[in-house]
């Protein structure tokens, strides 16, 4: 059989398909005006003439209409009218109103329901073009934000559904970590949405608020791949220590930044208090995020009311006496079997003001898969790792806690030399 060459391959794949023109609705009483409007945009748009608003709905309901320019003072329904219903049909069309007669409470109107622009009559070429151009590059940037919070919130459903699992399936734990930076990039394309949605333009301080919410994504974009290195790294490292140090005071803005969006501190008082001095602890960024995220949402989903959880660092003398600490009806305390009491720490606590842990769940309350929340509710995943991701860190936990007055869980940690 002769083999094909770079020609035969190419002249038997089929044709690309053909870009789609942007589709432009014009909807104006008068006929000169749409004439016009369909000579300035018919090389780059599908342009659609409707000479009055019902005739304007019924191309919009036929035709997925991009862009409408709109005369805002019409014979039956006003351009305002049929503003409110292409909205309707899809809120994503750009609509770009036109008047010859101005009126400031009629253009407050039209921007209120979601118009893109507000232009005179007659009207300048140069400056409805461009005006065209920003709105449909508008639309395009409202599409893409919607098929991304679509999509995260797949794969928020996929992680909670495979993290089902047991605590040691390195799987499971992976998925759980990217759940909750998934949950934040999802709030802040929600956050992003609005803005876009609310704003005619983005200038100054409304620039400035996406720009924030968009380094923000970025962050946590960042911070699943930091999760998903670090699992890499455990599969494929060699056996040995390897030395790790983080900032502390960092860790807790990021945490404080993940819960702010987290839907389960909705309602919730959270507050953050962070060491006076910069303290590095032994452990890496990613493991000391784990344990405050999982111990911070525990609190929070402690009380089927909102509840108020605060987080607390700070650093404890050298030759603290941990000898008082105990394990008994209200108290347990856990350590690392390679943990120093006498060498320089950090303690960082996380306390809710919920109903408290039962004297008969506390034993059990670090065992591997161990949970209290019902079924599809849990993953039991969060104390167990807690307990293993310290455990690692040379670490010790102590949990202190009343009926009816809440509980404290505090990590300490060796400082990074």
């Amino acid at each position: 059989m002769p083999s094909l060459s770079v020609p035969d391959i190419v002249s038997n794949r089929p044709a690309p398909a053909p870009l789609r023109k942007p589709v432009l609705l014009v909807v104006d009483d008068e006929e000169g005006p749409r004439t016009s409007l369909r000579v300035v945009f018919k090389a780059d748009y599908d342009v659609l003439l409707a000479e009055n608003g019902t005739e304007a709905v019924k191309l919009a309901r036929a035709n997925k209409v991009d862009i409408a320019i709109l005369d805002i003072l019409m014979h039956g329904m006003s351009g305002v009218d049929v503003l409110r219903e292409l909205k309707q049909i899809d809120e994503d069309i750009q609509v770009i109103m036109l008047t010859a007669y101005e009126t400031l409470e009629t253009a407050r109107q039209a921007l209120r329901l979601g118009a893109s622009e507000y232009l005179n009559k007659p009207f300048d070429v140069a400056a409805l073009r461009q005006a065209a151009r920003n709105a449909l590059a508008k639309r395009g940037e409202r599409q893409e934000l919607k098929s991304a919070h679509a999509r995260l919130q797949e794969l928020q459903a996929e992680n909670s559904s495979v993290a089902e699992v047991r605590a040691g399936d390195t799987a499971g734990n992976i998925l759980h970590d990217l759940n909750s930076p998934l949950t934040v990039i999802n709030g802040f394309i929600e956050l992003i949405h609005k803005q876009l949605g609310n704003a005619v333009s983005l200038e100054g301080e409304e620039f400035e608020k996406m720009k924030s919410s968009i380094r923000r994504v970025h962050g946590q974009v960042v911070r699943c791949l930091d999760i998903s290195h670090r699992y890499l790294g455990v599969l494929h490292a060699a056996d040995g220590d390897i030395t790790e140090a983080v900032a502390v005071n960092e860790v807790l803005v990021d945490l404080e930044e993940l819960l702010s969006k987290h839907p389960s501190a909705e309602g919730c008082e959270l507050t953050t208090s962070e060491p006076e001095t910069h303290i590095h602890a032994a452990i890496s960024g990613t493991n000391l995020l784990r344990v405050l995220l999982n111990l911070a949402l525990n609190g929070l989903q402690s009380a089927s009311t909102p509840v108020r959880v605060q987080i607390i660092a700070q650093d404890i003398p050298e030759k603290f006496d941990f000898s008082a600490f105990s394990n008994g009806v209200d108290e347990r305390f856990v350590a690392s079997e390679r943990f120093a009491p006498g060498d320089p720490m950090i303690a960082i606590s996380v306390r809710d003001n919920g109903p408290g842990i039962a004297a008969t769940v506390l034993p059990r309350l670090f065992n591997e898969s161990f949970t209290t929340k019902p079924p599809g509710k849990g993953t039991g995943l969060g104390l167990g790792s807690v307990k293993q991701l310290v455990n690692e860190a040379r670490g010790a936990i102590r949990v202190t806690t009343k009926s009816g007055q809440g509980s404290t869980f505090t990590v300490f940690l060796p400082l990074a030399s």
